[in-house]
This record gives C-alpha cells, sequence and structure tokens, in this order.
C-alpha cells in the first residue's frame, strides 16, 4: 500500500492530540438493495470502508470495515477514497475501498451501468384465424442498456397469453377402402370395385370436401372361360297375321366375355318354330262373325286362295251387315270408262267411289255359296235393293257372271238376270254379243250379251236426267219399272257368303 503525505500528517495529528478517530462506515451483508442497509459500524484504527459487489445469479453487496492493506495493492485515495483499479471494467465483481464517513454506500457506482427493461409493447394480434392461439408482448434491456459490466435485466423479454377465434372448418377426410367386391364375371375378364366415404372426418362448419373418387374399378381374370350357348332370345313375329305361319328365335355360342375368343357349340343357333293364329278373314262376312259390333268401313281381309291380303269396304249395317261392297258410285268423281286390266284389278278409293277388281271378286265368291245384292238410289232419294242367289264369276279372263234370278223392290224383268252366262268386257277388250262393242256404246264395262238394259258402270249424268248420247249409256237400271233410262244418284253393289 501507498499512502499519500497527507493522509500520514492528518493520521499523526490525530495521535498527536491524544486520541485516535474512529471511521465509521455502513455495514451490511448479502443484501440485494443498498436501500436495505440501514446499518453502520465504528471501523478499528487502521481500517477503511469497504464495499464488495459480486453477482452470482443475483446481486449481492457486503459493506463495513477493512484493514487498510486488504484493499489490494492497487488501492489509492483519489479525493478521500480508496479502490481498486477499474481499468478494463468489471462484470461480475467489485472490490474497493474509502476512508471518510460511510464512504462505502457510494463505492462500485462509477464502474458499472446495470440495465433495466422498457415498457411492454402492445399485445400482438392472435396468431391464428380460427380456434385457440396466442398473442405476445415484448420488452427490451434498454432503459437503460447495461454498461461498463453492468448486469444485463433479470426476467423475460417476451409474454405470451391466451386467445380465442371462432371454431376452425373441419375439412373432409377419406375413410379407409373397403374390400374390393366380388368380380362381375366368373370367367374370363370382369370388372371389380371399392368404395370409400369422405367421412374421416366429415366436412363440417363450411370445410372442404374430399378431393379425388369415392369409386374404384379394376379388371380382374378369374380364370379361362369354356365356349358355351347364351340364352335364346325371344320369338320373332309371326311370318303372317293370320293363319298359321313360323317364327324364329335365335342364340349365340360365345363365352360369357367378350375378351375371351368364341368357340364351337353342339346343336344348332336357331330355332324355328310354328305359330297359329285365329283363322283369318276372308271376307266382310267373317269380319262380322268374328266383331258382333263391326261397323262399317275398312277392313283387311286375306283372300283365301291367293292368300293375298287385300283392303276392302264392308257394309255392316245394310240387313244384318257382312256385305263385301265392290262397286260403289255417288258422286261421278271416279270415270268408270276404264281398260279391261283396271276393272281386272280394281280402281277408285275405298273412302269415295270404286270397283274392288274381277280378280278379288272371284276369288271370294268362290269359296262358298254367295249371294249378290244391288242398292240403288233415284235422284228423288227414293231406294230400291234386288238381291240375287248362288252369285259366282268364272275364273280370268273372262270372269263369267253367274247368279239365280233376282228378288226384291227394284225388279228383274229383263235386269241384271239378262246378263247371266256372258264375259265381262270393256273398250278395249270386246268379248259381248253383239257385232259392235257394247263397252263403247254404253260407255262403261260390265257383263254385256247383245249389250244390257242394266248399267251401272254407266257415265255418272245428273241424277234424274236422260244421258244424251244414247240414253242406256248412263247408269241406268232400265230392267223393271225402277226410273227406266234416267240416271241413278247412288248405286251399290255387294256380296256376302251364305
Amino acid at each position: 500500500m501507498f499512502f499519500s503525505y497527507y493522509t500520514v500528517l492528518f493520521a499523526f495529528g490525530l495521535t498527536v492530540y491524544g486520541r485516535a478517530l474512529s471511521l465509521e462506515c455502513s455495514s451490511c451483508s448479502g443484501v440485494q438493495d443498498m436501500q436495505e442497509c440501514n446499518t453502520t459500524r465504528s471501523c478499528s484504527d487502521r481500517q477503511v470502508c469497504y464495499k464488495k459487489r459480486e453477482y452470482t445469479g443475483k446481486v449481492q453487496f457486503d459493506l463495513g470495515c477493512v484493514d487498510k492493506q486488504h484493499c489490494g495493492e492497487y488501492a489509492k485515495i483519489p479525493n478521500g477514497t480508496m479502490g481498486v483499479s477499474m481499468a478494463g471494467g468489471q462484470t461480475q465483481y467489485c472490490y474497493e475501498c474509502c476512508s471518510t464517513e460511510n464512504c462505502n454506500r457510494n463505492l462500485c457506482d462509477h464502474t458499472h451501468l446495470d440495465g433495466n427493461w422498457s415498457p411492454w409493447t402492445s399485445w400482438s394480434g392472435c396468431d391464428v384465424t380460427c380456434d385457440k392461439g396466442t398473442r405476445s408482448r415484448v420488452r427490451t434491456c434498454t432503459n437503460p442498456a447495461p454498461q461498463y459490466g453492468g448486469l444485463n435485466c433479470s426476467g423475460d423479454s417476451i409474454e405470451f397469453k391466451l386467445c380465442h377465434r371462432q371454431l376452425c372448418p373441419v375439412h373432409g377426410g377419406w375413410s379407409e377402402w373397403v374390400a374390393w367386391s366380388s368380380c362381375s364375371a366368373t370367367c374370363g375378364v370382369g370388372m371389380q370395385s371399392r368404395t370409400r366415404t369422405c367421412t374421416n372426418p366429415v366436412p363440417d362448419r363450411f370445410g372442404d370436401h374430399c378431393f379425388g373418387q369415392s369409386l374404384e374399378d379394376r379388371l380382374c381374370y378369374p380364370g379361362q372361360c369354356i365356349s358355351v350357348w347364351s340364352d335364346w332370345q325371344s320369338w320373332s313375329s309371326c311370318s303372317v297375321e293370320c293363319g298359321g305361319g313360323f317364327r324364329t328365335r335365335s342364340r349365340t355360342c360365345s363365352n360369357p366375355s367378350p375378351f375371351i375368343s368364341k368357340g364351337t357349340c353342339p346343336g344348332n343357333s336357331t330355332d324355328i318354330g310354328s305359330c297359329v293364329h285365329v283363322k283369318c278373314n276372308t271376307d266382310c262376312y267373317e269380319v262380322l262373325s268374328k266383331q258382333n259390333n263391326a261397323e262399317s268401313g275398312v277392313y283387311s281381309v286375306k283372300l283365301w286362295k291367293s292368300k293375298q291380303t287385300i283392303q276392302v269396304y264392308c257394309d255392316m249395317d245394310t240387313d244384318n251387315g257382312g256385305w263385301t261392297v265392290f262397286q260403289y258410285r255417288f258422286n261421278g268423281s271416279v270415270d268408270f270408262y276404264r281398260n279391261f286390266t283396271e276393272y281386272e284389278n280394281g280402281f277408285g278409293n275405298l273412302e269415295t267411289e270404286f270397283w274392288l277388281g274381277l280378280k278379288s271378286v272371284q276369288e271370294m265368291a268362290s269359296q262358298g255359296k254367295t249371294e249378290l245384292r244391288l242398292d240403288l238410289t233415284a235422284a228423288d232419294g227414293t231406294t230400291v235393293y234386288e238381291t240375287f242367289q248362288n252369285f259366282y264369276l268364272d275364273e280370268g279372263p273372262n270372269y263369267t257372271l253367274h247368279i239365280d234370278p233376282g228378288t226384291g223392290t227394284a225388279g228383274d224383268s229383263q235386269g241384271l238376270s239378262y246378263n247371266n252366262g256372258h264375259h265381262f268386257s270393256t273398250y278395249d277388250v270386246d268379248r259381248d254379243a253383239n257385232s259392235q262393242n257394247c263397252a263403247v256404246s254404253r260407255h262403261a264395262g260390265w257383263w254385256y250379251k247383245s249389250c244390257s238394259y242394266v248399267n251401272l258402270n254407266g257415265e255418272y249424268v245428273t241424277p234424274g236426267t236422260k244421258r244424251t248420247n244414247g240414253e242406256l249409256g248412263g247408269m241406268v237400271y232400265n230392267g223393271g219399272i225402277f226410273q227406266h233410262t234416267r240416271s241413278l244418284k247412288v248405286v251399290k253393289m255387294m256380296f256376302r257368303q251364305v
């Protein structure tokens, strides 16, 4: 220790005057706050005040009296203070001495500046948008910052607290795939599938649905197929609408899978069977016999010999019905001055005026005993009729007329019976017994003998009048007392089985 001259002189002066000056110092041990140290003590001779500051996890102060030589080899007394050199600063430890009353309370303060916390910042926003999260706030050790080996701030620089938002959406998740289904085929190639559901978890609170497919398919191969017949297909329609016909059905020789090549199967791929329908209607009489409430109109019939299907007009009202109409005239809309071929095959319209055709009439009237009926209407509306039994025609080309004498209200004196046994003639096929062509003079086609008194296919003139170019060339029935050569208004010729 090196003491200054003034110190020695001061100490000597005290001794000279016969009393020693006792130095009073603050005295505490292990305090953390200097404000807690209120104790003092009187030091012995050759002692000074000291202060020791330590930091070992926390700050502690020791204050009291100490022999001067214990202040260390760097002790000195600047302005009445003794202490250790602070060159380079102290970080964890400070030990200083001084020699004035209670001077040790203020020691070590000039060598360090402890840090202090700044105020807390405002709480941050919640760190989540839904459900539970946290808010935080921070502070810094800058009020002031530690200097010259001063202590850093104690405590945390960041602080957290819980925050609550609305419940989060629940996004859907796929369940596990279920087991693959059985193969769709027992051999060859088939398909099998498996599924999963969006239930792990189920979407809730506007959460997203699962992405991807809920169904998965794959090929399966249970084994090679053996060629077998398929089931028979449905029967086809019968080859005829009535009577006896045939129908077919088919099957295929194939494997259950189309991916395996076909083989050979025993047996036939086509089956033919008979189909029997009700007896075909061959004329209007048979239509009525099967349909008691049948009304007049157009019907389909199948000719009994040629099996040809034709349309006919049936009168189901006159004399208990069942009449097949083969000639009908009422307004002159159809010209009946036709060639032989047209009379043979028919012409006109079944809904208006028409001639059915000699070929069809001949076949239909030949299947059994048949009667012929003529219905005649005059200009004033007066009506008469005449019927003829055992009506039939020879086969073509002559289509000779055969009838018994007529009965009825029209009269048959030199009527249609006059033409019995004679061939059908037209302007291009002359088969009458006259040296002239009766079909030309009578302007019609008919069963002319030496011409005729009945000319129902003649020219249609104003009903009730006479044809100027040959009276009998009109549509007339001059065989009795009815109208003579005055042209008729309506004529209908028809037949039925008896």
